[in-house]
C-alpha cells in the first residue's frame, strides 16, 4: 500500500505547449493544479497550503491516476535520471523523451507563468474530485489566480 503525504479537495490538470528540449519539437505537456492542500508526515498533519502545482509525483490515488492516463496520456511513469526518481513525468509526443519537471515548471518553461494575461496559453481539465498523492508541491502567485479565474477554490 502507498503512503501518501499530501490531500486535495480537488484538482485540475493545465495543459500548455513547450519545446522538447531534446528534439525541439512543440509538445503537450501537464502540471497537476490543486486549490489548496494539506501535507502530512508519520506523526500527521502538517502543513495546509494554498494554491499549488504537485512537482515529481511518485504515486496518485486510483481515481487520481485514472483521470490522469485519460486526459493527459502524456504524463506518465517515467525515470529521471537528473533526479534519479521515477514520477509522473511529461514525455514528448515526436520522440518520448522525459521532460522533467525542472524543464516544465522552471523559469523559461510553461507553468512559470508572470502575468495574468499568460493564464490564456493553458487549457484546463477540472477533475471534479480530489486527490491523493506521494508528491512534491510548489506554490506561487499565479496559482491562485487560476483558483479565482477558473472557480476551483472550493
Amino acid at each position: 500500500m502507498t503512503d501518501f503525504n499530501l490531500k486535495a479537495p480537488s484538482f485540475a490538470l493545465l495543459q500548455a505547449s513547450m519545446a522538447c528540449w531534446k528534439c525541439g519539437s512543440g509538445t503537450l505537456v501537464t502540471a497537476i493544479w490543486v486549490p489548496r492542500l494539506t501535507e502530512f508526515d508519520e506523526e500527521g498533519e502538517l502543513e495546509v497550503a494554498d494554491a499549488a502545482v504537485l512537482q515529481y509525483v511518485e504515486s496518485l490515488d486510483a481515481a487520481a491516476e485514472a483521470f490522469v492516463v485519460q486526459a493527459a496520456p502524456l504524463l506518465r511513469i517515467g525515470r529521471s535520471q537528473t533526479a534519479g526518481v521515477n514520477y509522473w513525468a511529461n514525455h514528448c509526443s515526436h520522440c518520448d523523451a522525459l521532460q522533467g519537471d525542472h524543464f516544465v515548471m522552471g523559469v523559461n518553461g510553461p507553468f512559470f507563468l508572470q502575468s495574468r494575461d499568460e493564464l490564456a496559453s493553458l487549457t484546463v481539465h477540472p477533475a471534479g474530485s480530489g486527490l491523493r498523492a506521494s508528491a512534491g508541491y510548489s506554490e506561487s502567485g499565479w496559482m491562485s489566480w487560476v483558483s479565482r479565474m477558473f472557480g476551483e477554490s472550493q
